[in-house]
């Protein structure tokens, strides 16, 4: 939970023993290799899912195969609250990295919140903020250049791990292949290449061996 206290407490005035409920109630660790299908779109989800490590995707698969990554999952962040009502998932999450998750039936994620109006007013302000980081995502792919959409993918993505605790200074590890950042920035693997290489001969970034340092 640590990293979800940090994120969480970065976006609203909540401290860590407003998170008592929470806390126990029961919670499942669930540790998924890389790779490995988190949520699968068109399953009715019945748990929430906090990720304690590694990093994971949310994506939707086109009818040809082609993938659009909706959004990157990191420590601390929260999902699929779209157990608490009766609905099917529209999207499915895969492992980038090893992850490791905490799982809660939603019906033990709602009592615990139900329970504390500072946490459930906490994770109100994680929603807004996911909602800002999608509506990042839609004028990222619908405006910005390609070396635009890489240059604040990486700002977002270091931002967001500082907020969730994580000491990553001005160096980045990106474990991402140049086929997945193609996935998530609606470029071809191609055109990424060249944005790495566009923004490294600006000196803008130096890479080495998947970091980049900013």
């Amino acid at each position: 939970m640590k990293a979800l206290i940090a994120r969480i407490a970065g976006y609203s005035e909540i401290d860590e023993g407003d998170f008592t409920g929470l806390k126990q109630a029961p919670v499942e660790r669930v540790r998924y290799p890389r790779g490995a299908t988190i949520i699968t779109a068109g399953e009715d989800p019945t748990h929430v899912f906090v990720v304690s490590k590694g990093w994971a995707l949310r994506y939707r698969t086109l009818s040809d195969g082609r993938r659009q990554i909706v959004n990157v999952m990191l420590p601390g962040d929260c999902f699929d609250l779209q157990a608490l009502i009766t609905t099917k998932a529209d999207h499915s999450v895969e492992a980038l990295t090893n992850v490791e998750v905490l799982r809660l039936k939603s019906e033990d994620f709602l009592n615990a919140i139900k329970a504390n109006a500072s946490l459930a007013t906490a994770f109100w302000w994680a929603a807004v903020q996911e909602e800002s980081i999608l509506r990042e995502q839609i004028v990222r792919l619908g405006r910005r250049s390609g070396r635009e959409r890489l240059a604040h993918i990486l700002l977002e993505l270091r931002r967001r791990l500082l907020h969730a605790g994580q000491d990553v200074g001005d160096t980045l590890t990106l474990p991402m292949s140049r086929e997945v950042l193609a996935d998530l920035l609606g470029l071809s693997s191609v055109h990424v290449s060249r944005s790495v290489s566009a923004l490294r001969e600006a000196n803008l970034i130096r890479t080495s061996n998947g970091s980049i340092q900013l």
